[in-house]
């Protein structure tokens, strides 16, 4: 008589919702017995940045029509709890229920011959003997990385010495209740989360960025955009390089409105700012909502939105495009910044006073309130750069799917499961060998 095979033991370092899709596709396609580990000191299928936990202001900045999970989606859920299913852009605390109650699901829903269990721990080794890994001491035979945002980076402001106290924004960080004058280093989507959670108590926030500029507003479903023709998208195909795809934006976005390709072009290359961050903000606000007109960057926005699946698709085919990385830097705030809800607060908040502008554009304000004081606490607002390797990348053997592969395969960092089939793709090789 012989024995069972032993279980295949699998390790999934993040407990997010990538590291929740590894686990539902895992009970879907193994047919072996396998044992999942699934490591993240946060809950399991939120993660740190969708954990029901979190102030209730925060809201998420992607249309949650895109949320879905293997056999549910974010609308349909809180259809059947009685929530507001209008709002395309809700607390992100309320996703991250959802994603937790996913993993619940999941549980119950897992065969007799795939166990799942999630340690609440933060993975610090991970090592490679050549018969299979050791994780923390644990031995395993497969090991996946799909860790997203790390707001502690090497080049966090945390790290720095500083007269007034300096703190991240998330995951554990130290956030005095009422502070009365805040400086924060960033203007982009983390910079709105301090506005949302200080705002009502706080003096003044300072915001302080290199760019000197904020996000582009992105449209809501109730009053879309034009869509980007099919001849721009099939034209992706024939792509070389980045310069081709900035020629295929600047077609795009002029048959959204009376625009030259200067101007487009002005807003490819980064060099469209006026100098005036306020009404620029304002004028992107309108734009969207449908009370102004269309502005050059709202139309480069939405071109890019509307090919990024294409460019996603010419990344797998061909490799990183040439010029990408470059290409994306700028695009990126022009077509995924804030959605209308939050940039109405932000608004709100300027001409409030509350949020104060004076040093947007003077990054050197930071050193001056870490060496000479000036503000009660200083937010580091920035999250690492994309591609920022876990700190497992050179052990061999390791996948890692997510942010840190966003560079070489753009659309990783998001919750659409819909842009890649990595994960199901790595699911069938191990739950299949």
């Amino acid at each position: 008589m012989t024995s069972a095979k032993p279980a295949r033991r699998i390790a999934i370092i993040g407990g997010g919702p990538r590291g929740l899709w590894a686990v539902e596709e895992l009970i879907e396609r193994a047919r072996i017995p396998i044992d999942v580990t699934v490591f993240d000191p946060y809950p399991a299928g939120s993660g740190a940045v969708y954990r029901p936990q979190q102030p209730p202001h925060w809201r998420l900045n992607v249309n949650c029509a895109i949320v879905t999970t293997a056999h549910d989606n974010f609308n349909a859920w809180r259809a059947r709890r009685g929530g507001d299913t209008t709002d395309a852009f809700p607390p992100r605390a309320e996703v991250g229920q959802f994603l937790a109650d996913t993993w619940s699901a999941a549980l119950q829903r897992a065969p007799a011959h795939v166990h799942i269990r999630h340690l609440p721990h933060r993975v610090s080794e991970v090592s490679n003997d050549g018969e299979g890994f050791m994780v923390d001491g644990a031995p395993f035979d497969d090991v996946l990385v799909c860790t997203g945002h790390d707001h502690l980076h090497a080049g966090s402001l945390v790290h720095e010495t500083s007269r007034v106290p300096v703190t991240g924004l998330y995951f554990g960080a130290d956030l005095p209740s009422a502070p009365r004058r805040i400086g924060v280093r960033g203007a982009a989507l983390s910079f709105i989360d301090v506005c949302l959670l200080y705002g009502d108590t706080a003096e003044v926030i300072y915001p302080v960025s290199r760019g000197g500029r904020f996000m582009e507003v992105k449209p809501s479903p109730e009053a879309p955009l034009p869509e980007v023709s099919t001849r721009w998208r099939q034209a992706c195909v024939h792509i070389t390089n980045a310069a081709d795809l900035r020629e295929i934006l600047i077609g795009a976005a002029a048959e959204f409105g009376d625009f030259s390709s200067a101007e487009l072009a002005a807003v490819i290359d980064g060099q469209d700012f006026t100098g005036a961050a306020l009404a620029e903000l304002e004028a992107s606000l309108r734009a969207v909502e449908g009370t102004g007109p269309l502005t050059p960057a709202t139309a480069v926005g939405a071109a890019f939105r509307g090919v990024f699946q294409d460019c996603v698709d010419w990344h797998q085919a061909h490799g990183p495009m040439p010029g990408f990385r470059e290409l994306s830097r700028t695009l990126e705030r022009v077509a995924f910044g804030p959605p209308p809800v939050t940039a109405r607060r932000l608004l709100e908040l300027i001409h409030s006073g509350v949020v104060d502008t004076q040093y947007l554009g003077t990054p050197e304000q930071i050193d001056s309130w870490r060496e000479k004081g000036g503000v009660d606490l200083l937010i580091d607002a920035t999250v690492a750069p994309q591609a920022t390797h876990s700190p497992f990348h050179n052990v061999p053997g390791v996948v890692e799917i997510g942010r840190m592969n966003e560079l070489s395969l753009p659309g990783h960092d998001s919750l659409n499961r819909l842009v890649h089939d990595d994960i199901p793709r790595w699911a069938e090789k191990v739950g299949n060998p």
